[in-house]
């Protein structure tokens, strides 16, 4: 069922269009293109003006775009490779049409140029950066519940799976455990390449889940999210394959404080770069500080990463309500370990809620 706000969310792209002094909007991204229509499909076109929304896909979509994009008017491309003709027909039958934006980010030069060529003689093509993703920052009540699910269905499957950690199991097999539990779950599929990193492989922060059985004594860090309808979450733990040190629980509890400081730092008016400081600063004094080499978020919505991150060079990354962002601070060591945190974090009018809610403490399973 269409969302009840994707009429606020074309009338916010067309009060982006008199901004910016343009007829209109060519989107090719898909998952621009889905964020204005709530399609929910691979391939489309999508075109906005100040009073009419043209719809362009082919055969493969045209009943599914029916269903999900009544707010549009239905043009079909002749097949996948179609998509110029369509077009080139599209604006010949709009010639008030005279200025028309499109997305340089995600048009290769080869594609502009046979867009212009089959465009219309006097049509300007106006390059736009980023105006649909300055857009998407802030989420509506939908989006935020559809986020919500993608959690829920990630955290059960969590649940689901977690008492298979145990020594002997390899990285990989336990990844592909839990990305079955989310798909029967509800997923539509995994939202990245789940991690799983045990023992000293811990310490390389985007390892790649390999043949590595799980041992007495790891610590293992597990990074995954679940993609439901078009929005996706990103949750991390640490856990520990008993017998744990209490050097390995110092250091899970340093990190645990590090994220505690800097969810209570969210709110609206905070810079990325503040929020990020806060974790990064505490780690520093401890004498962590190098061995957190990334940043400490990232936004998070129709991609896991969908915007601009909580960093050293957030600056002017302004906190506000109804921004969704992660809070992962985490603690790499050569040839012993790693461990990160992860929460899910709304911004609110108020400060912040934790959208996710498994338990964060380091579990010690047997």
């Amino acid at each position: 069922m269409p969302s009840p706000y994707l009429e606020a969310r074309l009338a916010r792209v067309r009060r982006a269009l008199a901004e910016k002094e343009i007829d209109a909007l060519l989107l090719t991204d898909i998952d621009n293109v889905g964020y204005v229509s709530g399609f929910t499909g691979s391939t489309a076109y999508a075109l906005v003006t100040p009073d009419e929304a043209v719809f362009l896909t082919d055969s493969r979509y045209t009943l599914r775009a029916r269903q999900e994009c009544p707010q549009f008017t239905l043009a079909q491309a002749a097949g996948s490779g179609g998509y110029p003709e369509a077009l080139t027909q599209i604006f010949s039958e709009r010639p008030h049409l005279k200025k028309l934006g499109f997305e340089a980010q995600r048009v290769t030069v080869t594609q502009w140029e046979q867009l212009k060529k089959d465009s219309p003689a006097g049509l300007e093509w106006v390059a736009t950066d980023g105006l649909i993703e300055a857009l998407r920052m802030i989420k509506d009540a939908d989006e935020v519940a559809a986020i919500q699910n993608a959690i829920a269905i990630a955290e059960g499957a969590w649940e689901t799976v977690k008492p298979l950690l145990r020594p002997g199991l390899r990285e990989r097999d336990f990844a592909l455990e839990l990305d079955f539990a989310m798909r029967r779950a509800g997923a539509d599929g995994s939202a990245f390449e789940t991690i799983v990193a045990s023992g000293a492989l811990g310490a390389h922060p985007h390892h790649s889940a390999g043949d590595r059985p799980l041992s007495p004594g790891d610590l293992v860090t597990v990074d995954w999210g679940a993609s439901v309808g078009g929005y996706v979450s990103d949750i991390t733990r640490t856990v520990g394959l008993a017998p744990i040190t209490e050097q390995q629980r110092a250091l899970h509890a340093l990190v645990l404080e590090a994220q505690r400081r800097a969810i209570a730092a969210v709110r609206p008016g905070r810079t990325g770069k503040e929020i990020d400081a806060v974790a990064r600063d505490f780690l520093t004094e401890r004498g962590y500080g190098e061995q957190f080499g990334h940043s400490l978020g990232h936004s998070i919505g129709r991609k896991v990463h969908d915007g601009p991150a909580l960093s050293v060079r957030s600056e002017k990354v302004i906190l506000e309500p109804g921004m969704v962002v992660t809070v992962e601070p985490g603690v790499y060591i050569e040839n012993w370990g790693g461990i990160r945190i992860e929460e899910d974090v709304l911004v609110t009018e108020g400060g912040h809620e934790v959208l996710t809610h498994l338990p964060n403490e380091l579990e010690e399973l047997g």
